[in-house]
């Protein structure tokens, strides 16, 4: 499935990442909310494993979000702890869906790997522990991006 790997020096830090300048990995919700208004979807909350706390996913048209509560300084506070892009609507750092690879290079730097699976060019950029760790992934079809996803490994 994983074609290549090849490794390169980081030029960002994937943890700062900023969705419309606004919201990003930690981000709460009510922030998320205040910030992009209310969302198209969203699930009930249920229990996780991981951090014996609860998550929920909120969608809006385009973008994705996973929330968690149990890794929260107050175990009450649902957190961003991934996120992804599938639409022009959102910028991620001004990176958008459509934006070619040398746009991508000039505002996030070289990744850390490159992979390439089913057609697609996967870049990857490491989030670094702590806050991580994590990934950044910015998929890319044709040589344009089709997909800006970033997540902290949780479990």
């Amino acid at each position: 499935m994983l074609a290549a790997a090849f490794s390169f020096a980081r030029g960002v830090n994937p943890a700062k990442l900023k969705i419309n300048g606004l919201v990003g990995l930690d981000s709460t919700y009510a922030r998320v909310v205040k910030a992009l208004g209310k969302p198209t979807k969203e699930t009930r909350p249920q229990a996780e494993e991981c951090t014996g706390g609860h998550e929920k996913t909120v969608k809006y048209t385009g973008l994705s979000l996973y929330f968690m509560d149990g890794s929260s300084r107050d175990k009450k506070t649902y957190m961003v702890m991934s996120f992804e892009v599938t639409r022009a609507g959102f910028t991620v750092s001004g990176v958008k869906v459509g934006d070619s690879e040398a746009v991508v290079r000039r505002l996030l730097g070289r990744p850390k790997s490159i992979d390439n699976a089913d057609g697609e060019k996967i870049w990857q950029y490491e989030i670094p522990d702590p806050p991580g760790p994590g990934w950044t992934s910015i998929s890319f079809k044709n040589g344009k991006v089709t997909n800006i996803a970033s997540s902290y490994t949780v479990c």
